[in-house]
């Protein structure tokens, strides 16, 4: 397996990805952008109506919160040979803030059709990413053969519903942080209670029960 140069990423790219701009070849690979499309996982406090896909504007920005997850589409439509494997990531920079790429590393020989990434933003703060900004990369290396058994499914066009409903409230970290506070203010909750069950029962046995025990106790001693 060898992986494509730029000088051959140049003479193969117009005919496998659309719309191609030369100038977005960098050292071996070709940086994609964001697409209009962004879903990201729905904060516990998020009201339904508002738990959908965004569609951005050119260039408009839309801010992925900590601990949350997205998906995210590129703009270009990527094709690969069927004698061909292409490999892709996100950009280092992003990277180095706390964006992770956790979805597959590789596209299919034989695909054709728009990339999504599965993405999550294990940094501190919100993480801005805007329409038509170059987020990812793509390598291309050949293989020894045609493929024999190429990807024949249709490519994405746009993100999918069924993707959509996989990074929901359970794996957001926020929303466990949630069910922990909710959860640490329940056993605070029981533990008032408890301690109020427990002085009203020391009450009790002091109003009532002690003198009833104080009384048997004269008569006892008074019989001696």
């Amino acid at each position: 397996m060898s992986f494509w140069s730029s000088q051959t990423l140049k003479s193969h790219l117009p005919s496998l990805i659309e719309p191609f701009n030369a100038e977005q070849i960098q050292s071996a690979s070709y940086e994609l952008c964001l697409g209009e499309e962004i879903y990201i996982s729905a904060l516990p406090d998020t009201p339904l109506k508002e738990r959908k896909k965004i569609t951005l504007r050119e260039k408009e920005t839309v801010a992925i919160p900590p601990g949350q997850f997205a998906f995210l589409i590129t703009s270009e439509i990527i094709k690969v040979p069927n004698n061909a494997l292409a490999f892709i990531s996100i950009k280092f920079k992003f990277k180095s803030n706390g964006l992770i790429n956790v979805s597959g590393f590789h596209v299919d020989p034989g695909y054709s059709g728009k990339l999504i990434f599965a993405v999550y933003n294990a940094g501190p703060l919100n993480f801005h990413v805007a329409r038509g900004e170059r987020v990812f990369s793509i390598w291309y290396a050949d293989l020894d053969k045609d493929d024999e058994n190429p990807r024949n499914k249709i490519g994405y066009d746009s993100i999918p519903t069924d993707l959509m409903n996989s990074p929901d409230l359970v794996s957001s970290l926020p929303y466990l942080v949630k069910r922990l506070d909710d959860l640490e203010k329940k056993i605070e909750n029981f533990s008032f209670k408890q301690a109020i069950i427990f002085s009203i029962v020391i009450a009790v046995l002091v109003t009532f029960v002690k003198p009833i025990i104080e009384n048997v106790s004269r008569n006892f001693l008074g019989s001696f």
